[in-house]
């Protein structure tokens, strides 16, 4: 399995986690228990999101692994003075569920937003390269239910589960696609394409 693939393995037990969480907050009860799980969704947030940078560093940096896990390192760093340096959580419900949110919101997540610009870069560069729209398109969706999450928490998660299976769909469909597709379409495939296909037959 290609290492970029991990990246992916590793932000998809995130979410689980994340979303585990945020589903047996109710039966799990107020105390220190949810209070400490919901600090590791925190940490998971800050330190697992940046990592789909290096996973787009593939379309728009081949080559250039190291500034793509620089630029990632910047992310969790930016992450960690913005969001869990002053941590504070308090238990909040929302219809029928219990969660710990943060008591002072620090304000829209930039660190993630960066991530969101630059996933969805890719996936313009995927749609207009490959006619493959599914990671910018889950991209949008994300950016909206993360909006929409201010009212209303779950929608959060289901953005970040529609983004995760566009992930998994593209890793899956570029290794698919056959040279002759690229070469009628007229352009030429992106290096992640190159890349998966030699994963997968060498």
């Amino acid at each position: 399995m290609p290492p970029r693939v991990w990246l992916l393995v590793l932000v998809g037990l995130g979410l689980a986690y994340d979303s585990a969480v945020f589903g047996l907050g109710a039966l799990i009860g107020e105390g220190a228990t949810l209070h400490g799980m919901s600090v590791g969704r925190f940490v998971g947030h800050v330190v697992l999101t940046p990592l789909l940078v290096v996973w787009a560093g593939e379309w728009l940096l081949p080559g250039r692994r190291v500034w793509a896990w620089l630029f990632a390192g910047a992310l969790v760093i930016w992450g960690v003075l913005e969001d869990l340096v002053h941590l504070s959580l308090i238990p909040r419900e929302y219809a029928g569920t219990l969660r710990y949110v943060p008591e002072t919101p620090s304000g829209p997540p930039f660190p993630a937003l960066v991530v969101s610009a630059v996933l969805l870069i890719a996936g313009i560069m995927l749609w207009r390269r490959a006619g493959w729209p599914w990671l910018a398109l889950a991209t949008l969706v994300l950016i909206a239910a993360s909006a929409a999450a201010f009212a209303v928490p779950p929608l959060g998660n289901a953005g970040e589960a529609v983004l995760l299976a566009a992930l998994v769909a593209t890793e899956r469909g570029s290794g698919r696609r056959e040279p002759r597709d690229n070469q009628r379409r007229g352009f030429t495939a992106p290096p992640l394409l190159l890349v998966f296909r030699r994963a997968r037959t060498g």
